[in-house]
């Protein structure tokens, strides 16, 4: 199995059901020792609160959303997700790898907007009449009187 003895700095997101919520930084505490058991090291964990779900999930909109950073072998992601799954409360979660250098930003941390609007791709700009559909509206057109 490539990768699995390899460190890595991963990210995994939960989310809590809303009625076990008071229960999370117990969660958290139990989900590190899985991380630390199998030889990883938390880098840092951040809870993101209750926030609105995209789609009901269990019959529920809302959840409590927490980050773990950790570096770790596949082996100890396998065993955390197992925990993860098995964990009544836990309503999903996902693991992604992370890079080394990019930023852990909460949802509710401000956004840097700017007044240039997003750069589009104008080199096949296309006259959109008649003809960019293949017809010629003089030709299809009838003979005025």
């Amino acid at each position: 199995m490539e990768g699995s003895h390899t460190v890595t700095l991963y990210e995994t997101l939960f989310v809590v059901h809303p009625e076990k919520g008071p229960r999370n930084k117990e969660f958290i505490e139990r989900f590190n020792k899985v991380v630390e058991g199998q030889e990883g090291t938390i880098v840092h964990v951040e809870e993101w609160g209750l926030r609105d779900l995209a789609y009901r999930i269990e019959k529920q909109g809302k959840g409590f959303y927490t980050l773990m950073r950790y570096k770790a072998t596949g082996k100890a992601v396998a065993e955390l997700e197992r925990n993860l799954k098995l964990t009544d409360g836990i309503l999903r979660y996902l693991t992604t790898r992370a890079e080394e250098d990019s930023p852990t930003t909460s949802p509710s941390a401000p956004r840097v907007y700017t007044d240039e609007p997003p750069r589009r791709n104008y080199d096949d700009r296309r006259n959109y009449d008649d003809r960019s559909r293949g017809g010629d509206r003089d030709r299809d057109r009838e003979p005025s009187a």
